[in-house]
């Protein structure tokens, strides 16, 4: 006689899978909002390219620390807690986590894209380039019909 499957391996199963979604629609994303907490207490949300991943857990983006008052560098300066959303064709994930910043120079250069280039003339080397690693503490899933929000411990 088959064994019946316990209730809590049922609900493993389930997020192992709606997180595999959540890293396939992250795949063809290109495009996501990041969140920043500004000066004042208000949320600041902007459009931003994915510069690379790691799944849904780890996504990192270039910026520019181009203001000193109100950027969102500035804000991940003293506040690091952020937002990201990303969605296609009906499927969104919303992730609330942490942003550090990247200065391993390896790295830098292997999210490099030279289509930066236009806004960073020196490449990682100009002085105004931020490598930003965002780490998931949450994510709420709406893939394929499907609800969830899983709670995370931070990345090593």
């Amino acid at each position: 006689m088959a064994q019946e499957k316990k209730t809590s391996d049922i609900q493993k199963e389930r997020i192992a899978e709606i997180e595999k979604n959540a890293d396939l629609l992250l795949k063809e994303t290109h495009v996501m909002t990041l969140t920043s907490i500004n000066e004042k207490g208000y949320p600041r949300t902007c459009c931003l390219s994915k510069a690379g991943d790691n799944g849904f857990r780890e996504i990192y983006f270039i910026t520019s620390k181009r203001s000193h008052l109100n950027g969102k560098v500035t804000h991940f300066e003293s506040n690091p807690k952020a937002s990201v959303c990303y969605f296609s064709k009906g499927d969104s994930v919303t992730l609330l986590g942490e942003i550090d910043f990247v200065e391993d120079r390896e790295l830098q250069e292997k999210m490099w894209n030279e289509s930066d280039r236009r806004f960073f003339s020196k490449g990682i080397a100009d002085t105004k380039f931020r490598l930003l690693k965002f780490t998931t503490l949450e994510a709420t899933f709406w893939i394929g019909g499907k609800f969830r929000t899983c709670k995370y411990k931070k990345l090593k």
